[in-house]
């Protein structure tokens, strides 16, 4: 739901995927904004009953979650608070009336691909990973190493953009032959092993990314399953 302008906002803490999942904070100061006065605001609040506080406990009671961000709007037609909260298993955006009632309950995307569960592994280079499956074979020798992987990739708004699962075939490459998140994010994986690569763009494409494909400076999201170690 669009509202035009979230004039009160309250957030605490931020949540990184990089989309992977994340607190809605305000946009960049838009100039074109006609100020309202501070009477208007609490004149509206207090005639209309409304409260910021009850709208976040509203919101954490129908989904059972802890909010991170809550805002409201004040210059649409009725007004209407907005308050993002979080579980370990979703996240959600409440829209809520002036009265307390719920106008809207929308679940957020969570990061692409498979699910995932505790926290994720960082890496010295900025390599982040989930272990989805630990593997049981040998691990890559070296960063030379020819390796088959079944793979999907995501940027950090769900698009997918690759996929040799979607193919049904997979990919066959050296370790050096791919972009450095890679190289390192599946070279320390063992065969059989899956995993959620969380590459930052100076692992990946970098500052230009690759045009019609992969934006500048973007994340990228890889589920990698090793295969095999290809002699």
């Amino acid at each position: 739901m669009k509202t035009r302008n979230w004039l009160i906002s309250a957030a605490a803490g931020a949540l990184c995927t990089g989309a992977m999942a994340g607190v809605a904070l305000l946009d960049a100061v838009d100039y074109s904004v006609i100020p309202v006065p501070f009477s208007r605001i609490h004149n509206t609040l207090t005639s209309s009953g409304a409260s910021l506080a009850r709208a976040i406990e509203v919101a954490q009671e129908a989904t059972g979650g802890v909010a991170t961000s809550a805002s409201v709007d004040l210059l649409g037609k009725e007004t209407l608070f907005q308050v993002n909260t979080y579980t370990a298993e979703s996240g959600w955006t409440v829209i809520i009336n002036a009265d307390g009632s719920i106008k809207e309950k929308k679940e957020l995307a969570d990061v692409p691909g498979e699910k995932v569960t505790g926290d994720w592994v960082v890496l010295d280079s900025g390599l982040r990973y989930f272990e989805l499956k630990e593997g049981e074979g040998p691990q890559p020798p070296s960063n030379t190493a020819m390796v088959k992987v079944h793979y999907t990739g995501w940027t950090v708004d769900g698009k997918k953009f690759d996929s040799s699962v979607d193919r049904g075939e997979p990919a066959v490459f050296p370790l050096n032959g791919v972009i450095a998140g890679w190289t390192e994010g599946v070279g320390s994986m063992k065969v059989g092993g899956k995993r959620k690569l969380i590459i930052p763009y100076k692992l990946a494409y970098g500052e230009y990314g690759r045009p019609g494909a992969i934006p500048q400076r973007a994340t990228l999201i890889f589920d990698v399953e090793l295969i095999e170690i290809v002699e």
